[in-house]
């Protein structure tokens, strides 16, 4: 036996309902995509998918031309030359 005050469990007041499993996991299924996934369009909405698709091409050519600028600085930090002066000698 324990020698010492032993700590006593919670117990929810009279009347309170004890939350259900159910009703966890439907609030979690009904809030859709998460930022990053693909976005569910209508299929019958053609300009919603034709933005769509004209967005993320958009930004995948300014992602392209960030990464190539972000290269060509540490690439001149680093005393590296580009590619063509190096065919060039």
């Amino acid at each position: 036996m324990a020698q010492h005050k032993m700590k006593q469990k919670t117990t929810l007041p009279k009347g309170a309902k004890q939350k259900s499993a159910k009703r966890i996991q439907k609030s979690t299924a009904v809030k859709g995509p998460r930022k990053g996934a693909n976005i569910i369009l209508a299929p019958k909405k053609a300009k919603a998918i034709q933005e769509s698709k004209v967005g993320a091409e958009v930004t995948r050519i300014i992602n392209e031309k960030n990464e190539e600028m972000v290269r060509t600085r540490a690439d001149n930090d680093v005393g590296k030359l580009p590619k063509a002066k190096d065919a060039a000698k």
